[in-house]
């Protein structure tokens, strides 16, 4: 109830039972005309009325029958139909006080019987179970509505741009170009869950109370406490592990991975491959290193067109056995076309939005 309009409990209760006399009465119905908010009151309590239902009667020799039924038609009937007055019309619920009965005369009795103590109302004996009830069904009509609303969901996105991002739970999420990142509000008492579009590295708060998952197209990434990366602009799904141990997933199969350990999902194929070999360049995007040891051409440039977002062909087949070897860190991807054409004696050739490296071959 409001400070500024209050009621007791125990009065709103008595008097949905018509056990109210005329002050009492006139007391609710003032509280009821005070505003909208004794109204919806008076509408959660009607509620609960239905909901807990016939309560527990007392012994016979002090009972009051409630016609509870009686009552609850009245009141819907009441309230659906307008008020004739300013003053919100209620119901009374009707009593039944069957008339008090004399037990015959017993003359031949010598004992003669303690003075009866003064018969209560019924009120007295069940008003105490009803507010409890009434508290008891509010709160539980409270705590039903507050849980079966949806957590909010909250999303990051970027465009040509970079984000780092905290989550709740104090992990950080450092998300490349062109991706999204959907999240909770709040995570759960039992799990932390969020769904990646795109590119994001991950260095994830330990809670082994609360598992952490990642829901990246057909695959989910389960962890405790690591930091790793995942790339899932579309169907197909790369993880790479830096720190600690992940559970990737993909429909039917799953793999463990570690420190230096990377997984790809290929949907056309509906593979789930696990891979030993170099990771580093997987956190290019985060690091802004980008190291090549004696690496084929062809791999090259798969490399570059995922960090970069290009589209860099090789003029012929002849070029994709070439080996490079050297590292980059935060150079531009003209530079590094430069290096690698210079170092294999290749020649740069742009067609629009498209650049292929062209030469004779390598011995």
């Amino acid at each position: 109830m409001t400070p500024e309009n209050p009621i007791n409990d125990a009065l709103l209760a008595k008097y949905l039972a018509g056990e109210t006399d005329a002050l009492e009465s006139e007391q609710v119905r003032r509280w009821l005309a005070g505003g909208d908010f004794a109204r919806q009151e008076f509408s959660r309590f009607e509620r609960i009325w239905h909901t807990v239902g016939t309560l527990d009667r007392p012994a016979p020799e002090t009972e009051v029958p409630v016609d509870t039924d009686a009552a609850w038609q009245k009141m819907k009937s009441r309230m659906k139909s307008p008020p004739t007055s300013s003053t919100p019309e209620m119901f009374i619920a009707t009593l039944r006080t069957p008339e008090p009965t004399v037990p015959p005369a017993r003359p031949e009795a010598v004992v003669r019987p303690l003075p009866a103590a003064p018969r209560r109302n019924a009120w007295t004996y069940w008003s105490a179970a009803a507010v409890v009830l009434l508290a008891l069904g509010f709160g539980w009509f409270f705590w039903r509505e507050q849980a079966s609303q949806p957590v909010p969901q909250l999303a990051v996105t970027t465009a040509d741009g970079k984000i780092e991002k905290i989550l709740p739970d104090g992990s950080r999420v450092y998300l490349n170009r062109n991706s999204r990142l959907s999240y909770p509000e709040t995570f759960a008492s039992d799990s932390r869950e969020v769904t990646l579009t795109g590119e994001a590295f991950f260095d994830v708060q330990s809670d082994a109370a609360r598992p952490f998952r990642i829901r990246a197209g057909q695959t989910t990434v389960q962890v405790l406490g690591t930091s790793f990366s995942i790339r899932a602009y579309d169907a197909n799904v790369r993880v790479a592990v830096r720190t600690g141990k992940v559970l990737v997933k993909a429909k039917q199969k799953e793999v463990t991975l570690v420190k230096n350990e990377q997984a790809a999902f290929d949907a056309d194929r509906d593979t789930l491959l696990k891979s030993t070999s170099d990771v580093a360049n997987a956190f290019v995007f985060k690091t802004g290193v980008l190291s090549f040891s004696n690496d084929r051409l062809a791999d090259v440039v798969q490399t570059l067109n995922e960090t970069y977002q290009a589209d860099i062909q090789l003029s012929s087949a002849r070029l994709a056995n070439c080996r490079l070897t050297a590292r980059f860190e935060n150079e531009k991807l003209d530079h590094v076309l430069a290096v690698a054409a210079e170092s294999l004696r290749l020649r740069i050739r742009r067609n629009g939005s498209r650049t292929y490296l062209e030469g004779s071959g390598c011995e």
